[in-house]
């Protein structure tokens, strides 16, 4: 089973990604400064061995999505 998220990383933001649910470990949600100075608040979604990925929705609603 996948959920599907909206990336939030500069190179790829709006663009959706399917991640299988059994591949992620942790989720966590931050605040990051982008290379022009841009402050936002990001949800990490981490799934070794390929890394982690950034997304737009909330901690929050990326748990609901796991249930």
């Amino acid at each position: 089973m996948f959920i599907t998220l909206t990336n939030s990383s500069p190179d790829f933001r709006g663009h959706k990604v399917s991640i299988r649910k059994d591949l992620i470990v942790t989720i966590h949600r931050n605040t990051v400064t982008r290379e022009d100075g841009v402050i936002e608040d990001v949800t990490f979604v981490y799934g070794p061995p390929h890394g982690t990925w950034e997304v737009s929705e909330t901690l929050e609603e990326v748990v609901e999505m796991l249930k």
